[in-house]
């Protein structure tokens, strides 16, 4: 069998978006002061986060002397890191600032690690590995911006190995819902899903859904049915603010799929609701519930988007993303003004 084209061929457009790599309590649990050294895997470059200075960096996982990762060495005095092979120590900047064997020598020049930018959003450390374009915003979240929203839960992360493309497509997908969630999201009798108006707006694909009430009656108490409203920044988070159907009341899934290599992910959810009396295990236990009906069949797919997947007008979501990605990997070929006009044109079809 001929190996399949890959839909998106350069990957390296997604350099240019800010992506989350760890919780800000994934830090806090790394070591007892909360400091780090933690690896993480972003795009398949290695990098530590640590807290140096009293801010969180990025820094590449790699000591310049013989290639020994940082973040299996220790934060000294919370100011640099120290490599667990020679002791050589590095500011936030990635500069070696400290070779211990040889302390009278003059450091060498190339005596550092890359180091990029990084900040802290939604209690999530995101990382932009190029910001020489400096294009592209941190994920938009609405769980504080809602005040009817009393309480937002910051989940653990979780890994899936299968691509942040899929990710984001298993999440925005209305057809698999009857198929891999009878019962818990959906009723299998409304398998066809509606074909809805999508607008892309400011780097945002946004779009509107109501699955049938009906339903209400056919899933547990604690299922999210209700009016779906979906803003999607590009490239792989999902803010999906839903009206629930039982009460009226507010909710708001968020997630982030984190690219740790074309065949595996790790991603990242917020919760928010109005009842700030609701225990957090409830709905947290309930998305869990939801992602081991997914991961087993979306680990079934192979990482990387293919050209040669068939495509039906209901999968009108996930094709208007699969368009909008090749748009954006092509113009990044051109440069900074061409990738930007490409992610900040606005389309409208709602209108």
């Amino acid at each position: 069998m001929a190996t399949a084209r890959p839909l998106v061929a350069d990957r390296t457009y997604l350099r240019h978006f800010w992506h989350p790599v760890c919780t800000v309590v994934e830090l806090d649990r790394s070591n007892p002061l909360g400091e780090g050294p933690l690896g993480v895997t972003l795009l398949d470059e290695a990098l530590v986060i640590a807290r140096l200075g009293g801010k969180i960096v990025a820094l590449e996982d790699r000591c310049a002397h013989r290639f020994a990762k940082l973040s299996a060495g220790k934060v000294i005095e919370g100011k640099v890191v120290q490599c667990p092979y020679h002791g050589w120590q590095y500011d936030d900047t990635g500069r070696c600032v400290r070779m211990p064997a040889c302390p009278r020598e003059a450091i060498p020049a190339k005596a550092l690690t890359n180091s990029y930018a990084c900040e802290v959003k939604y209690g999530i450390v995101w990382v932009r590995l190029d910001s020489s374009w400096d294009c592209t915003q941190i994920p938009y979240c609405g769980a504080w911006d809602n005040p009817d929203l009393k309480r937002a839960i910051v989940a653990d992360p979780y890994d899936w190995g299968s691509s942040a493309e899929r990710r984001w497509e298993n999440f925005t997908d209305f057809s698999h819902f009857a198929y891999v969630h009878p019962g818990t999201l959906y009723d299998p009798a409304y398998a066809e899903p509606a074909i809805v108006p999508m607008d892309r707006v400011a780097g945002e694909l946004r779009f509107y859904m109501e699955p049938g009430k009906e339903m209400l009656e056919m899933l547990p108490p604690d299922s999210p049915l209700g009016s779906f409203d979906y803003r999607t920044s590009m490239p792989f988070a999902i803010n999906l603010s839903i009206r629930l159907y039982r009460d009226d009341s507010p909710f708001l899934l968020w997630t982030a799929s984190s690219p740790v290599s074309e065949n595996r992910c790790r991603n990242f959810m917020i919760i928010a609701h109005a009842d700030a009396e609701l225990d957090d295990e409830i709905p947290l236990n309930f998305q869990k519930l939801v992602l081991m009906e997914d991961k087993p069949v979306i680990e079934t797919q192979p990482g990387a988007l293919s050209l040669e997947e068939i495509s039906l007008p209901t999968d009108k979501v996930s094709n208007q993303y699969r368009k909008w990605l090749r748009e954006l990997s092509a113009a990044a070929v051109n440069g900074p003004d061409a990738f930007r006009m490409a992610l900040l044109t606005d389309i409208l079809e709602s209108v």
